[in-house]
């Protein structure tokens, strides 16, 4: 973890000890998706990297944010050690991350003064300042990057812990850019704790939690895959519901066939209304992130909701499934991958609420399973009805065709191929992943 620490005086004998930790996660996504966030785009969401942004103070956290590093043509490779070769040599005055929309970065600045002596001769001074600046208003209120931003200035004591961090950040980097992740074992507990996004994501389904959508078991198009999961769990096995919302179709169904279940949600409101309809049923209300349970569970499944977290917090979700099932336990997700073309900052409108969230492709579920040794993936299935597929061709196809006859109004002379049916990007999918949970 890249962490610079530092003492201040000490206030009546107790020292103050400042730390500031950059945790960099996950890529934004992959070559061929667009990065979306505020007013901004860019085409490559290779060039973003997810961080926890984190100050503390003697211990305590004092800000903590997650936002996104963009760094254009400049996250890895030879350009970079040159760069960095090249600030440690005295050849550049600065070296970091974050030279793209939004201007979120990480900085390490040298400054130079000079001085005159009373003597007349001339001194050069040269200092350090480590430069975080997280763009508050492009990820929060939509407005043009660079509008409102919060900074954390430190004034670097000594060079050589502040190159250590850097270093460190460069390397955290590079691994994320090359599909190495951190292992949320290894990260203190809680320190990834942030009340922001649990409160808007509660707020959001305790509003819904009364007219929320109710599915019949039957109608589901992974009703077989349910069935097959439950085959492979001893009768009468206990199984976590994570994300159960009001418990229809899972807790309903999971009862008709004898399990044991417990539900799991974030949301008191919805969990008021499974107690009303299943009164004899447990019930946890947290964030997977926080459940701390050691291996009670034969079986876990989650409808849509563990799939709607950033990384940051599917990672330790994923985690926290894994200390909870038993070895061998069966993990079931079900999930959209909302827009595979496009990925962006996680603070958006989402059925009709703030909420902050995220989508995945079937791949990046797979592959996040299989990270650190947790899980085996046995199955994975795209059960997409053939009707969604059409329709979701039919209003891309419709929206392409209105956007080439606009470029042909302006342009007469373009000459650019039009829009065809048949060679339509990817287009939403709807898909099932089982799990089975390894011995490490």
């Amino acid at each position: 973890m890249a962490i610079y620490e530092f003492q201040s005086e000490e206030i009546e004998g107790f020292p103050i000890t400042e730390r500031i930790e950059v945790r960099p996660w996950r890529l934004g996504g992959e070559s061929n998706q667009m990065f979306v966030i505020g007013s901004g785009m860019n085409s490559d969401a290779r060039f973003n990297v997810l961080v926890e942004i984190i100050y503390s103070v003697n211990d305590e956290p004092l800000f903590y944010t997650r936002n996104y590093l963009h760094s254009f043509n400049s996250l890895t490779g030879a350009s970079r050690a040159q760069w960095l070769e090249r600030f440690i040599n005295g050849e550049s005055d600065g070296y970091g991350f974050g030279d793209v929309l939004p201007e979120t970065s990480v900085f390490l600045k040298r400054e130079k003064s000079t001085h005159t002596t009373p003597e007349g001769r001339e001194e050069v001074y040269v200092g350090y300042q480590l430069n975080i600046s997280a763009d508050i208003g492009a990820v929060f209120s939509m407005s043009s990057p660079g509008m409102r931003q919060i900074e954390i200035q430190i004034d670097a004591q000594e060079f050589e812990p502040a190159m250590a961090f850097m270093r460190k950040l460069t390397a955290e980097v590079e691994q994320v850019a090359d599909g190495v992740h951190p292992d949320p074992a290894e990260i203190p507990a809680g320190s990834s704790h942030w009340n922001f996004s649990r409160a808007v994501n509660r707020k959001a389904y305790d509003s819904l939690a009364f007219d929320y959508h109710e599915w019949a078991i039957a109608d589901l198009p992974f009703k077989a895959a349910i069935d097959t999961w439950l085959g492979k769990i001893p009768p009468g096995g206990r199984i976590l519901d994570v994300g159960c919302g009001h418990g229809i179709p899972m807790i309903d169904y999971l009862l008709q066939q004898e399990f044991n279940v417990t539900g799991l949600d974030a949301s008191p409101k919805m969990l008021e209304r499974v107690k009303q309809r299943f009164p004899s049923v447990p019930l946890i209300n947290l964030p997977i992130e926080d459940l701390d349970i050691e291996q009670e569970f034969d079986g876990v499944c989650s409808l849509s909701s563990m799939l709607y977290l950033d990384p940051i917090d599917f990672a330790h979700g994923l985690y926290r499934v894994y200390r909870a099932l038993k070895p061998g336990g069966l993990l079931l997700l079900n999930a959209y991958d909302l827009h595979p073309t496009w990925r962006g900052e996680p603070y958006h409108v989402d059925i009709k609420r703030w909420m902050w969230g995220w989508s995945y492709s079937m791949d990046e579920v797979a592959k996040s399973l299989d990270e650190h040794g947790y899980f085996k993936v046995l199955d994975m299935q795209d059960v997409t009805l053939p009707g969604e597929k059409q329709e979701g061709i039919e209003k891309w196809f419709i929206q392409a065709r209105k956007n080439y006859e606009k470029i042909l109004e302006k342009n007469p002379s373009f000459d650019g191929p039009a829009p065809d049916r048949k060679k339509h990007p990817p287009m939403p999918m709807h898909y099932i992943v089982l799990a089975q949970r390894l011995v490490k």
